[in-house]
């Protein structure tokens, strides 16, 4: 397994510091959310000198993968995100992201699951096709009205496999009453990408190892099911300001990870 963090954990970043720090670290890549403040990628990216490509360069001379690209796409509410998540294509096919995120959304407040789901599958399907085209793949996050790998698993069910898989997000299962176990069952053969964090109680966060989320056991499900992915360090530090700086959690969850996938006898990269 590989380690990386997503730029959710650096929100004002540039790209050399973001560099920097994965190689001072130990990372071998990073999961693209934020860029020197904005989480419109498409827009931020396009003002960088010489554009996605060029950034793409400066990643791939520095041995740093970029290893999904995390958009704001969200299948259940009723407008069109077919558009959004079509240029987010894109921008992962100029950056080299083999992976695009995207979330399952909550149920519209007086609508029924059921035609949520329908209309959440149809927008998955459409778009798992379009990044089949261009070699990628879309992967829904457990997250929202789908944080469970039950949820999940139904919703991919209705959109078929074509260009889709799934970001395991280890905290949110846990919190709907899944043991990593349950959610290997259920969705570990189509995740494709995992994120990692700690935290109590559900709601509040941790650095790793200082919460109550089971980070050994699901780490240990994972390479049980084969996994050779990435474990994505997510430190939310864009949404929760108070949180530790990226000078801290980044280094510290490099070592903790570290150090776990060493006892578990799981080899890098």
């Amino acid at each position: 397994m590989k380690l990386a963090f997503s730029t959710l954990g650096c929100p004002e970043w540039d790209i050399n510091q973001i560099l920097d720090s994965a190689r001072k670290h130990g990372y071998e890549g990073v999961e693209l959310r934020f860029y020197r403040g904005s989480f419109d990628l498409a827009s931020a990216l396009a003002e960088f000198p010489g554009g996605p490509g060029e950034f793409r360069r400066r990643f791939e001379g520095a041995g740093i993968e970029i290893c999904c690209l995390d958009t704001s796409v969200v299948l259940s509410e009723p407008g069109d995100s077919i558009a959004e998540g079509e240029k987010n294509i894109e921008l992962a096919l100029a950056l080299g992201a083999p992976y695009l995120r995207v979330f399952g959304g909550d149920v519209p407040e007086n609508e029924t699951r059921e035609s949520c789901l329908k209309r959440a599958a149809d927008k998955l399907s459409r778009l798992g096709e379009a990044a089949d085209r261009q070699g990628l793949r879309v992967l829904l996050e457990t997250h929202d009205a789908f944080s469970s790998g039950k949820q999940v698993a139904e919703l991919l069910e209705a959109a078929g496999d074509k260009g889709l898989g799934v970001i395991w997000d280890v905290h949110h299962p846990v919190a709907m009453g899944e043991t990593p176990a349950e959610t290997a069952r259920l969705i570990g053969g189509r995740t494709y990408h995992v994120h990692v964090k700690d935290g109590k109680g559900g709601n509040e966060l941790t650095l790793p190892g200082e919460g109550d989320v089971p980070l050994e056991e699901t780490i240990k499900e994972l390479h049980g099911l084969g996994y050779r992915g990435y474990l994505s360090f997510e430190w939310e530090k864009a949404w929760v300001p108070e949180l530790p700086d990226p000078e801290v959690a980044f280094p510290q969850a490099a070592r903790y990870f570290s150090e776990l996938l060493q006892k578990l006898g799981i080899p890098r990269g």
